[in-house]
Formats: structure tokens, sequence, C-alpha cells
């Protein structure tokens, strides 16, 4: 394996006797010149925090290392796999400093101690002695068949100083077996196993797939790791697609991948293994188990045009879904996502259901061009929110408004529409309030204030005391002021960095900014929907009586036909292959068309 794969962040100390400190990457050993025989095993080490020096900053080459650190930095380079229960060292109470990298050891069976029932962890180790450690840790394998002056052929050790020669570890001559490791040798020899191209390392490079177990919701993640330390990281369901991965580092069969993604961050940490990744998914303080096993790509055809569009904080990228014959300019519909990190093609952390999607293509049979993107903060346009606290609601209706501009200022549109579904909805009406459009059609739009929406959804799932205080935390927000202190339950809802955006958002009244449009609206609403209900459609048809009002009996929240029961109803939801809603298609492009 070639050097530079092997990096790390798992840090250890080589001696303690004396107060020991972290040493960068970029810190000189004052008794290390750069002319040592140690100079590159030290700095190698060093900057993969596998070793540090002393407070002093001297390396201490020529000390002897003891059994127990050697132990401690073994555990932190090789993920070890035990094959026999534990044993108690009489000089190794639990609560010894390395008692769990001892028993890690000795259950991996890299070491045995002594008859005894001791361990001797502050004894310093012989050369003999490490090399089984190293050897066995490592996998090492004897080679071809070396002679040592003074390692005899019946020694209990010649198998690993064996296997040490054959791989490239050691040199043949003197061994020297009874001496004791010196600190100097043992970066040597641990710098030569992680960086010897013949050393046993498995390779994590090429494309990985694994499923985050989220309770009724599991995630679908996909990575490409390349050898020379990068790779991309992809969401499906969530669109984010070929996100560059910020590191890929590798010290034994231990692999942490780095992503860094704005406002949340995540690591990957695990053992890679014969065709998987064992690992854990860290994201904001939420540790998920997943398994990775490789996987091959599918190709995707695109059968839409990308645009960028200027906005603030950056570039909207979107997609524009042409008719398929056009001999004129067309009308135009903008698909506004609804509530969550939802994607262009109407897909979410739940699954995938492509109703976006099936929308575009199908209105573009009928003539009609259409314009979708991923939320700010999701997919490819994962960029446009650094902070999760930067996001108010009316960033959402400026994107719109932004688009609008643009097609206005392309001769291929002829109208353009605001097709607004669920949260996108009230993101379409208040972008009409600001800029010009032909038309504002509400699919599965709500009628009220999102805080009434809230309380009927949280009614029948919270304790009389957690909804109080949700009605309490809501009417402060309601008046623009944030809350300090929210309870551990109801902290994914109320987080401090979402209450800008809950304070934006409670801001609006549906009804009200659509009985200020001076636009045709067509209001369309299913009634199998369980997120929103036929009370909202009638309450935005009663604030604008001119507006055309359509139910679709057993149409559901993802614009799908569905059974009346809730499991079924939910089942579609992450469902692609279900068509939309029969006669959805038809209402929304006639409503158009007639302009």
């Amino acid at each position: 394996m070639k050097k530079k794969m092997f990096t790390t962040v798992l840090a250890s100390a080589i001696a303690i006797p004396a107060v020991v400190v972290p040493v960068s990457a970029d810190t000189v050993f004052t008794d290390i010149s750069p002319m040592s025989e140690y100079a590159e095993a030290v700095q190698f080490l060093s900057a993969e925090k596998l070793i540090t020096g002393y407070s002093d900053h001297t390396f201490r080459p020529e000390q002897s290392i003891s059994r127990q650190h050697v132990i401690s930095i073994i555990n932190n380079a090789v993920d070890l796999t035990p094959i026999r229960e534990a044993k108690a060292f009489s000089d190794v109470p639990t609560n010894h400093p390395y008692s769990e990298a001892i028993q890690k050891a000795y259950r991996a069976g890299i070491i045995d101690g002594y008859e005894d029932s001791t361990f001797k962890p502050d004894q310093a180790i012989t050369r003999a002695q490490a090399a089984k450690v190293m050897a066995l840790a490592f996998k090492l394998q004897p080679g071809e068949k070396v002679t040592f002056q003074d390692v005899a052929k019946n020694h209990w050790s010649m198998p690993y100083i064996q296997a040490f020669a054959s791989s490239g570890v050691t040199t043949t001559g003197l061994f020297h077996p009874n001496d004791q490791l010196t600190r100097g040798h043992y970066a040597l020899f641990l710098y030569r196993l992680i960086s010897s191209e013949e050393a046993v390392m498995p390779n994590y490079s090429g494309n990985w797939s694994g499923t985050l177990d989220i309770p009724q919701s599991p995630l679908n993640i996909q990575l490409h790791l390349s050898e020379d330390g990068t790779g991309t990281f992809s969401v499906p369901a969530q669109a984010l697609k070929n996100h560059p991965i910020k590191s890929v580092t590798q010290t034994g069969n231990k692999l942490r991948v780095e992503i860094n993604l704005p406002g949340a961050p995540i690591v990957i940490e695990g053992t890679v293994e014969q065709e998987k990744i064992s690992a854990t998914f860290s994201q904001s303080g939420m540790e998920l188990p997943i398994t990775l096993t490789p996987f091959v790509p599918e190709e995707v055809e695109v059968t839409y045009d990308e645009l960028v569009i200027p906005v603030t904080g950056g570039e909207l990228k979107v997609a524009l879904q042409m008719p398929t014959e056009q001999s004129a300019p067309v009308p135009v519909g903008i698909i506004i996502a609804g509530s969550g990190p939802t994607t262009k093609d109407g897909n979410t952390a739940i699954g995938e259901n492509n109703s976006y999607k099936m929308l575009a293509e199908e209105l573009a049979e009928k003539g009609i061009a259409t314009i979708r993107y991923d939320k700010r903060g999701i997919g490819e346009n994962t960029a446009l929110v650094a902070k999760e606290e930067d996001l108010v609601f009316d960033l959402y209706a400026q994107d719109v408004e932004r688009i609008v501009k643009a097609i206005n200022a392309d001769p291929r549109f002829s109208t353009v529409h605001v097709i607004g579904h669920s949260e996108g909805s009230l993101v379409g009406m208040v972008a009409a309030t600001s800029t010009k459009v032909d038309s504002v059609i509400s699919l599965a739009g709500a009628g009220r204030p999102v805080d009434d929406i809230l309380i009927e959804q949280l009614t029948p799932q919270l304790s009389e005391e957690l909804l109080k205080a949700s009605k309490n935390i809501l009417a402060v927000l309601k008046k623009g002021d944030k809350v300090e202190t929210v309870p551990e339950s109801l902290y994914s809802l109320f987080r401090p960095s979402v209450q800008p955006y809950m304070i934006s958002w409670l801001q609006y009244d549906p009804s009200e900014i659509l009985k200020s449009l001076d636009v045709e609206t067509l209001i369309i609403q299913g009634k199998n929907d369980v997120q929103v209900k036929v009370s909202d459609a009638e309450r935005l048809s009663a604030a604008k009586p001119s507006a055309k009002l359509q139910y679709f009996d057993t149409m559901n929240h993802v614009l799908k036909d569905s059974p009346t029961d809730l499991a079924g109803n939910i089942a579609t939801y992450t469902n692609p292959t279900l068509p939309l809603a029969e006669g959805l298609v038809d209402s929304i492009s006639s409503f158009i068309l007639k302009k």
C-alpha cells in the first residue's frame, strides 16, 4: 500500500513517565535531527498521531519502551479481532489505564502474559516479544527461510522474526532478540509495517453503499473512495450527489471518512473487512451503525437541462424540463418543494416517490415546461446553507422570485406559473406578492398558520405537559423572540438553530396571503391526505372565492392514489413506481394552457 493512504486521527502516547503532550506534524523533535535514521519514521508517525513526544519536545529514541505502551499503540493502529475470552492479569486491575487495550490484545491472541498470571505492563519489552506482537497484529507470514546469527532455529520467536524479515521490517544478520526494544526502533518497525508495499492492508477504494437504520425512514448512503485519499459522498433520496469528501484516512484496517456538509459535518469510522466496511455514522450528536458493501453505481438518464440561477448566497442549480416538441414560446411552471429536506424529484429522507419528477415529465408531454430544484441545503444546492441558523423562510420565496426573473428574460417562455406543493404552496404565494406570475397552483397547501398545524399534529403524540410546553414555545416564536431553554424531548423540533426559520415561517397565514393576491388560482387537494386536510383547502377557497377548487378522492400527500388505511397510505411515500393520481396532470395542464 502507498504511504499516503495511511493517515489517522487516533492518538496514543509512546511514553507516559513524563508529562506527554501531542506533537503536531510540523514539530521537530530537538533530539531527532534530519539526518537521524529515525527522522522519517518519527515524523510520519507523529503526523499521524500514533506517537507523541515529551513536554520538552524530545523524543528520546534510545530509551526503552514498555509492554503496555507497545500494546496501546497497536490498538490504535490495528482493529484487533477477538478469538478467545478475556483473561484476568493480577497486575492489571480493571481500573488500570491500559486494562482495556491489554485485554483486547489478549483476546486477539497477540499476547499471552506470564505463567504466574501477570502481564508486567511497566516492564520494557524485548525485541523478540515485540516481533511476536507486531507480526500477529499485522498478520505477517514467514516467507523465504532466513537465518539470524543470534537467533536459534528452534527459538520460540524465530517464526515471527522471519516474518519481520520477509516483510522488509528488519534485515538479516543480527536481531538481538533479548535486548530491550527502544522507542526509535519501535517507530522504525511500525513505520515500515504501515508503509510497506507488502504489508497486509485491506483496500478501501471503490464504491460502497449502506443503509442507516433510522426509525420509520431508513436512508441509503453511498461512498466513492479512491486510493489517493479522496472521494465523494451521495444520498440518493436527498439528491445529494458526489459531494466531495473532506478526508479519507486509514491506519491498518481502521478507516475514517470525514464529510464537511455545511452545518452538519459527518464522520464515518470503522473497520475495513473483506467485502464490507463495518462502521459508525456520526452527525450532529447522533450515532448509528452502518455496514457498507460494494455496489455498481446505476447509470441515470438525465432528461432535463441544467441551469444556474444567481440567488442570495450563491447560485441555485435548477432542472429545466422542456417539452419534447416545441415550435413557439411555451408556458413554464415552477415546481416548489414541500417542507423538510426535499429534492427536485420530490424525494425526502423517508424515501423515494419521484412525484415531482413524474409531474415535470408528464407536463412536458402536454407542452408545458417546468423548473424544479433541490431546496437550499439539499442535494445540488447543499452549499447555499452554510449554517442552519442562517436559513429563514423568505429565502425560499426569494429563490422563486429570481427564477421568475430568469424566465421572463428567456424568449423560450410565454407565461409563468408557480406550482407549490405543501409548504411550497405558501412559498409560491409569498413570492407572487412581490413578482408577477400568471397563476398560482396550490397542491396540498396548508390554509392555516404553521403553529395551528403543528399543534394539531403534536396533540396525539405528546403528553399534556409537553404539549403545553410546545404551545408556549410557539407563542414566543410567533412574537419574534427566541426560546433559550427547550425540553430535551422537543429539542429536535425547536432546537435553537432552527428557531430563526420557525420565527420567519410563523409570520405568515396562507389564507391571508392568498386573499391579497390578484392572480388566477387553482387549489388542488387529495381527500386521502393525512398531512394536510380538506379543511385547509376550504379555508384557502374561502379566502379567494374566485379560485378553482378541485378534490381528488383517493390522492394523498405525495400526489399518488392511495388506500385509506394509514400503513398503506404511508407505503406510497417510498414507492417511485406508482403513477401520479389519475387526472392530476390533466387538471394542472388544462388550467395552465387556457392562459
